[in-house]
């Protein structure tokens, strides 16, 4: 089965678990993998979905055992622990890494969907990521919309600053990549 296929019939069924209307395109993946280096100790990738970020993730060079994965579609799972031998899968909320993770992360890479959400759910999602990363390492979020995907209030509470990459077109939909990075 194809990961459109999956993804569609995982959309059907489980709209709750899935807020996109198709996997993430290759440039938007390489986009977000763009800070990814081989030298990196740990990332974490949540709303890893089918895996196109993950392929460009390991793509850079990053080996598969330094790579954690979370998603918390059991059908895009398997699928994850099927493609990406090595890397250490979670079938979590993005927000559950700090009971299960490695703490010291390099980067955490996101395709959680956070611009819909209410502050508090934005919330324990990014503090979550905090609490598990290096000091000044980046926050790499996704986002269709037009505004930044985490509120203000968000970025305010975490003393985040960020840049964000020029609209990239060859997506459905177009979507942009913010790189955020607590103000130390």
């Amino acid at each position: 089965m194809s990961d459109l296929s999956l993804f569609l019939g995982q959309f059907l069924r489980r709209p709750s678990e899935i807020r996109a209307i198709a996997p993430t395109g290759q440039a938007v993946a390489r986009e977000m993998a763009r800070l990814v280096t081989p030298d990196m100790q740990a990332v974490a990738e949540i709303g890893a979905g089918t895996g196109t970020i993950t392929r460009a993730i390991l793509a850079r060079g990053l080996p598969p055992e330094r790579l954690q994965l979370y998603e918390l579609n059991a059908a895009f799972c398997d699928r994850l622990r099927q493609r990406f031998p090595g890397t250490e899968v979670h079938n979590l909320p993005a927000q559950e890494m700090v009971n299960v993770g490695h703490a010291g992360l390099d980067a955490v890479i996101s395709g959680v969907p956070t611009l819909p959400m209410p502050d508090e759910l934005q919330s324990a999602i990014v503090g979550a990521a905090l609490a598990m990363m290096k000091p000044g390492a980046p926050f790499v979020q996704i986002t269709y919309g037009p505004v930044a995907p985490l509120s203000e209030a968000v970025r305010a509470r975490f003393g985040l600053v960020h840049r964000k990459s020029r609209r990239i077109w060859a997506n459905l939909p177009p979507a942009r990549v913010y790189v955020f990075r607590q103000n130390l």
